[in-house]
């Protein structure tokens, strides 16, 4: 099993002054027309579709400009939004999971969303094993993967009540990389799983054409 994906560069974004992110960040969106505290699950859908586009030629007819400038990847988050639009709470797996494949079939692919939910209760969680083979399964099949976290457990580089992509994982550390709000990132995945109060889910989609 693949412990990363093979392009994490693919992410790379830049803006008109030369400044590179990692990934798009939600605040990109024009605040008199999006909801752009709440847009990071729209924002994580945009992100596994950019790597998707940019690191598979029959998927770049999704959006009209390879989404490797910051211009071009917020017409595709635009986009996206219309379909992953956060609710009243936000944006929940069902929302991600069914605004995705919408998305999807109305630009001519199909996809399959798989999820491991990780519930508040302590004693019900996956151990850090399960979920690492989880990741590990989509990223050896070149799929990031959403990470929903709806209490930090006091990780302190990790948002609560927010979506994040997850690029690799670390079994050694029990740590992740991700791409959020612009910025490659490592955080402790086995000290969120010990300690977040809320839980939260790994999503991981097939894409295919």
């Amino acid at each position: 099993m693949a412990e990363k994906l093979r392009n994490i560069d693919a992410f790379r974004i830049t803006d008109e002054e030369g400044t590179v992110f990692y990934g798009g960040d939600q605040d990109w969106l024009p605040a008199a027309e999006y909801r752009c505290e709440a847009a990071c699950g729209a924002t994580t859908a945009a992100n596994i579709l950019a790597y998707h586009i940019r690191t598979k030629p029959e998927y770049r007819c999704i959006c009209g400009a390879l989404p490797d400038t910051k211009h071009a990847f917020v017409e595709l988050l635009k986009d996206v939004y219309r379909y992953v639009t956060p609710g009243l709470m936000g944006t929940m797996p069902d929302i991600f999971m069914r605004g995705s494949a919408i998305f999807a079939a109305e630009h001519g692919f199909t996809v399959t969303s798989r999820m491991m939910q990780i519930p508040s209760r302590l004693s019900k969680r996956p151990a850090f094993a399960d979920a690492a083979n989880f990741l590990e399964e989509a990223f050896e099949a070149e799929e990031p993967v959403a990470f929903l976290n709806l209490s930090n457990g006091g990780v302190k580089n990790l948002d609560s009540y927010h979506w994040v992509t997850a690029v690799s994982v670390d079994r050694a550390q029990e740590c992740i990389r991700i791409v959020d709000n612009g910025n490659l990132l490592t955080v402790s995945l086995g000290g969120w799983l010990a300690g977040s109060t809320l839980g939260g889910a790994l999503l991981a989609f097939t894409v295919e054409k």
